[in-house]
């Protein structure tokens, strides 16, 4: 396989094992009877799972841990949703959600349980930062002013945090979040006094956030963000951008918790109806498959549900939350340059598709390998390597591309979407995606109370999700 570009069909072709959450505690009692489940079952079964994602893997062992047979759908030939690790020329990268951090208890929880350290990113001790404005005038501004210039607008944007979420997995602890949630982030950022270059960090930031423009979602779902990172800036920073999984990156720990469960995986399965009964559910696949079981767990992206035909259909609303509530056009991308420019860094405002660029790596020997995640996907092909390093050009002058490695969530269409965020006024929504209907459940990163769009939230969600399928099959069993 040729690393020099990788696009999504060669990424979906190849798969390097993906990543995607974790889990905290057990939701139940480890079953003693656990190790004779060797995950070849045929059923019939307790639960199928429906999506292989972090929220996918972690309810599937958490399920089959307390008895249950649990059977995994999986629409790609890989596990992992959309975490994705893959190489570039010869090196672990991470095309998907990749963060974790000691502070997002149940992916820190995970990574402990199965002996996974950190892999650090060289964010700090910068050579160079430089921001770019709305309009392409960009800046070659001093790493200790670049700093101090973005502390202080998050602070100023993340006002009041800890009065607003003083816990923030619970997020409307605080009544006037729900009342604040029609504000977006564009209109709150208009009240505060920011110079010209912490204007375009932060708003370049806060589209890397949603996948989005700033006008179009809720300000209050990033400060929650914020809050759970000790409603501090430095430390927010360091949990999204800092740390990676080390010994085989996400996908490698998918593997760990999924191989854990013994539970039966079916690869390249793409669930295409469901009908629930007051007794049981039956899926139907598109290569005719039909697997009955007495309940079903979704974990899939929002934008992918109005492709399964539900008999009866969903409730309304959480057809309203899916056509309104959930919204992400982002992308992630590497690029080996030949120039070593440093261990650099640079913020994009929005327009400029290239919201954020950092090294990842350099030296006189292999030049620079640069990450750069976009808000807006759709600005820029990111699969035209001479687009994108004209783009790129606009901060490095002298770059040169050789390499690239793209990832298109938003073409995938197992996705469709990149991270979960909310719209203005949907935040208060988000548990509509997580409410149980009779026989069905739902779960991934969105619907977490916690990290939302991170591999912590999947891992939480699942763990919660499993929860509630329990307590229907135990109620069953009692029947």
């Amino acid at each position: 396989m040729d690393d020099r570009h990788l696009d999504r069909r060669s990424l979906m072709k190849f798969g390097a094992a993906a990543a995607g959450s974790i889990a905290l505690v057990s939701c139940a009692k480890e079953n003693p009877n656990r190790e004779a489940r060797d995950g070849k079952d045929e059923g019939p079964y307790d639960v199928v799972v429906v999506g292989a994602g972090y929220a996918g893997v972690t309810a599937a062992r958490e399920l089959a841990a307390q008895g249950w047979r649990v059977v995994v759908l999986e629409a790609r030939p890989r596990i992992g949703g959309r975490t994705f690790t893959s190489k570039f020329l010869g090196r672990q990268i991470e095309l998907g959600g990749s963060s974790v951090h000691w502070l997002q208890p149940h992916v820190f929880a995970e990574m402990q349980r199965y002996g996974f350290g950190f892999q650090e990113v060289p964010l700090r001790n910068l050579d160079k930062a430089y921001v770019m404005t709305a309009d392409g005038k960009v800046h070659d501004v001093p790493p200790a002013r670049f700093d101090a210039g973005y502390d202080d607008a998050f602070k100023k944007f993340c006002e009041g945090a800890r009065t607003l979420f003083p816990q923030p997995f619970s997020p409307f602890a605080n009544p006037e979040v729900a009342k604040l949630d029609e504000i977006s982030a564009a209109a709150r950022m208009a009240k505060l006094d920011l110079d010209p270059i912490q204007r375009a960090s932060l708003n370049a930031e806060l589209v890397l956030y949603a996948g989005s423009p700033t006008n179009t979602f809720s300000a209050m779902s990033f400060v929650k963000l914020a809050a759970l990172a000790a409603w501090d800036p430095y430390t927010f920073t360091d949990s999204e951008k800092h740390w990676h999984i080390a010994n085989g990156g996400t996908a490698a720990l998918a593997k760990a918790i999924l191989d854990d469960s013994k539970a039966d995986v079916r690869l390249g399965t793409v669930v295409k109806q469901v009908e629930t009964t007051a007794t049981g559910v039956t899926l139907r696949t598109a290569d005719g498959q039909m697997v009955e079981a007495k309940a079903v767990l979704f974990t899939l992206p929002t934008q992918v549900y109005p492709d399964i035909e539900f008999k009866p259909g969903l409730s309304a609303e959480k057809r309203a939350f899916i056509k309104n509530g959930d919204i992400c056009d982002g992308a992630t991308m590497y690029m080996r340059i030949k120039q070593n420019i440093g261990n650099t860094f640079a913020f994009c405002d929005d327009p400029n598709p290239l919201n954020a660029i950092q090294t990842e790596e350099s030296d006189d020997t292999v030049g620079t390998i640069l990450k750069a995640t976009l808000g807006r996907q759709s600005l820029l092909d990111i699969n035209d390597q001479d687009a994108v390093n004209a783009e790129l050009r606009k901060i490095h002058p002298t770059a040169e591309i050789t390499d690239i490695a793209p990832y298109n969530w938003v073409k995938d269409p197992f996705s469709k979407q990149a991270w979960p965020a909310y719209r203005a006024g949907w935040f208060k929504k988000y548990k509509d995606m997580a409410k149980p209907e009779g026989r069905m459940f739902f779960a991934g990163s969105g619907t977490a109370d916690g990290w939302h769009a991170y591999i912590d939230g999947a891992v939480e969600s699942g763990i919660r999700a499993c929860r509630e399928v329990t307590q229907l099959l135990e109620k069953g069993n009692q029947q």
